[in-house]
């Protein structure tokens, strides 16, 4: 920066520093105004228009006058740089700034320069700006076009030159992210994989036996590519002691990453982008900022590689899977799993067309429905209630919503439970709404699941279990599903059972509801494991609900004093709460199951 003063960050966060590095302090209208002039060739504009262009919204007096007082703000910045602008009354210059566009000038130059540019084009320009609408903005949108083409034209012009693949390989990613059908691109991207590691397991390799043939025609409109789905592929944070276990993790999600990137029936977010989502505080808003519709979720633990891939419109899990990942035969194990990942995500995201154009065609339901789903994560009425009132919003914007009407089935359920008064019309409210949402989808599982659900409180554990049986073999790897199942089995008197599917919905569904952990927590009182009962209540968000399990367990390890300190805190919540009443009403398939529970909440003072 010899004989400069400033210098203007444009790709990623807006900001100036002076020559020490210092971020010089000035109004954000005035850097867009500084973003303007240094992207402009003679880095000079009139008055005239950078007042339309910034303040387009105002009236031309009042955007001349914001202009005079931005500019003259900008005049007598508290810096020892010099002058950052100049302007006489026609027309305003640009002072002594460089800015990062000069690294976007060469990209066609050596490759230390295309990765400069790459990077740069990475953080986009004027990402984080707060831009004015209208011809500011469109000029901004212009700009990133002009980026992208140049950048494209670089890699396409340099792809002989550069030696460094992973480079390449990462460029061609990106550019896919934008347009899943440039063939040329998709060209480089395929070329670049083969190396020693990826030369068994090539992007075409990756894919299911078929999948090319399900390709869409090479000339694939905009408007069609617009509407296939997205897909990211997370990929897992680092964990343990050895890193190449979870570089090989890694490895494996670019390796699918790159053969998914050959279907013409997704579009595939690239690994810098994954990274970021991973890392990001609020993971669903930036999934939801970046259009994802299906997202890989990856975790390492010393029982190895577990991932899950996610349908985010009704937040389901609609497949999961764990790989061991050991020091013995990496290569080999990186090829299977990419392999085996790759065709499920394939399968899934092709056989699923429907349900995501449903999605494309009624997204408010889906939002609405979210946010119900997200208010009966809890299990108190207050929350079971305005879940109801938002799945009764998501019938307003489709009346025949599956997943709304099963919604609220299970709101009924949850009420019923919740209130121990065994009220009928609760359970006949959901059974109804049940075969509502099977007659809309009869391949819902959660409908078939609140139906087995309603079956298990009625008494008829058999009609339960086959209810719940379908919604499993409809889908194997939902966690709720897996859940409900083993909540009848705990009915049925087999407890045992019950566990080992609670511990499987847990590993899928890690930050589980309540409820998980309150069936978990009946299934180990019905084992006599008290202490294990009391645990999994302790880890429960709202442990209300399972007051009366632990004050039974105290009092069957023998603690009196703590069982009446539980059994005061359920007769405040449910004054009303009369054991013989409420075991008169739950189902259970032998009598040992039942005096057990009586014994329990007796001994405790109920």
């Amino acid at each position: 920066m010899t004989g400069r003063g400033y210098h203007l960050q444009t790709f990623g966060e807006l900001r100036l520093t002076d020559a020490g590095g210092a971020v010089v302090v000035c109004p954000e209208r005035g850097l867009l105004i500084l973003a303007y002039l240094a992207a402009s060739e003679r880095e000079v504009a009139s008055r005239e228009k950078l007042a339309a262009l910034i303040w387009p919204e105002r009236e031309k007096a009042v955007a001349f006058n914001n202009l005079r007082s931005t500019l003259w703000r900008m005049r007598h910045l508290a810096t020892g740089g010099g002058l950052v602008l100049s302007a006489t009354e026609a027309e305003v210059t640009l002072g002594p700034v460089t800015s990062d566009l000069a690294d976007f000038e060469a990209p066609n130059g050596s490759e230390e320069d295309f990765r400069k540019a790459l990077s740069l084009w990475r953080e986009t320009f004027l990402a984080f700006a707060d831009l004015p609408p209208g011809r500011y903005a469109d000029w901004v949108a212009e700009k990133r076009r002009d980026f992208t083409a140049r950048l494209r034209g670089a890699l396409i012009d340099g792809e002989g030159r550069f030696s460094d693949r992973a480079m390449l390989r990462t460029a061609s990613m990106h550019l896919l992210e934008l347009d899943p059908a440039d063939t040329a691109i998709l060209e480089i991207l395929e070329r670049a994989s083969r190396g020693p590691l990826l030369e068994v397991a090539s992007p075409r390799a990756l894919l299911p036996p078929g999948a090319i043939s399900r390709e869409m025609p090479g000339e694939v409109s905009a408007p069609d590519m617009a509407r296939v789905p997205r897909v990211a592929l997370l990929p897992p944070a680092a964990f343990g002691s050895d890193p190449m276990l979870h570089a090989v993790s890694v490895a494996v999600i670019e390796d699918i990453t790159i053969g998914l990137c050959s279907l013409r029936s997704m579009s595939v977010v690239a690994p810098y982008t994954a990274e970021r989502i991973r890392d990001a505080t609020d993971k669903a808003a930036f999934l939801e900022k970046h259009g994802v519709t299906y997202a890989l979720d990856c975790h390492m633990s010393d029982l190895g590689l577990f991932t899950q891939l996610i349908f985010l419109p009704s937040d389901q899990i609609v497949w999961a899977e764990r790989f061991p990942v050991s020091p013995v035969g990496l290569l080999q194990q990186r090829e299977q799993i990419a392999f085996h990942i790759a065709r499920a995500v394939t399968h899934r995201v092709e056989t699923a067309q429907a349900e995501y154009l449903e999605y494309l065609e009624h997204p408010e339901a889906y939002y609405v429905y979210l946010a119900g789903l997200r208010n009966l994560s809890g299990l108190g009425l207050p929350e079971v209630r305005r879940a109801r009132r938002d799945f009764r919003e998501a019938l307003k914007h489709k009346q025949d919503f599956a997943p709304a009407l099963s919604g609220i089935a299970r709101t009924y359920v949850n009420e019923w439970l919740l209130t121990a008064r065994a009220d009928e019309e609760l359970l006949t409210m959901a059974e109804q709404h049940a075969w509502e949402a099977i007659e809309s989808n009869d391949a819902l599982s959660a409908a078939h699941r609140e139906v087995g659900v309603v079956k298990l409180y009625r008494g008829d554990l058999d009609e339960s279990l086959s209810s719940l049986d379908q919604a499993e073999q409809l889908s194997p790897h939902y966690a709720d599903v897996l859940y409900s199942h083993a909540d009848t089995l705990i009915h049925s008197s087999r407890p045992a059972e019950a566990l080992e599917k609670l511990d499987k919905a847990l590993s899928l569904n890690p930050l589980a509801p309540d409820a998980y952990l309150w069936s978990a927590a009946g299934a180990s009182y019905s084992l006599g494991q008290y202490q294990e009962c009391i645990g999994f209540v302790q880890r429960m968000k709202d442990k209300t609900p399972g007051g009366r399990l632990v004050a039974a367990s105290w009092a069957m390890l023998g603690n009196y004093k703590k069982a009446r300190h539980y059994r005061m805190r359920v007769l405040k919540a449910n004054p009303t709460f009369d054991v013989d009443k409420w075991l008169a009403v739950i189902p259970f398939k032998e009598q040992w199951q039942k005096d057990l529970y009586r014994e329990g909440l007796k001994k405790a003072g109920f």
